[in-house]
């Protein structure tokens, strides 16, 4: 992190817990240019992008993150429920499957995601 990138990263997390969701974006957006490898933010972004209801745009990001960080429990949990949401359950399954690896025992992302088919 570069002092100025990881400022923007704080000032999106104070915004996103503010719901302050467009401003959030904003320093996320700012964020990436200076740390491109951050998937951290683009999984703030997809978030952000989702309270917002577009969840196109949410799946987008967290697509990037997936491809930073695919053994992410989060990610993969965020990832299905777009997915769901979005009405592809082609993709939703997959990432049941990918927690189903994933996940030692038991976890609450698969959990989650199976709930949301019931």
């Amino acid at each position: 992190h570069s002092l100025s990138a990881s400022n923007f990263y704080d000032s999106a997390l104070k915004n996103y817990n503010d719901t302050k969701y467009k401003t959030a974006i904003k320093y996320l957006e700012k964020e990436i240019v200076f740390n491109p490898k951050s998937f951290e933010s683009f999984i703030l972004l997809g978030k952000s992008y989702e309270k917002i209801d577009d969840l196109n745009i949410a799946n987008k990001y967290y697509n990037i993150a997936f491809t930073l960080s695919p053994h992410s429990l989060e990610l993969n949990f965020l990832l299905g429920k777009t997915a769901y949401g979005l009405g592809n359950i082609e993709d939703y399954a997959k990432f049941i499957s990918n927690l189903e690896i994933l996940c030692e025992n038991d976890c609450d992302e698969i959990n989650n995601l199976k709930l949301m088919a019931e």
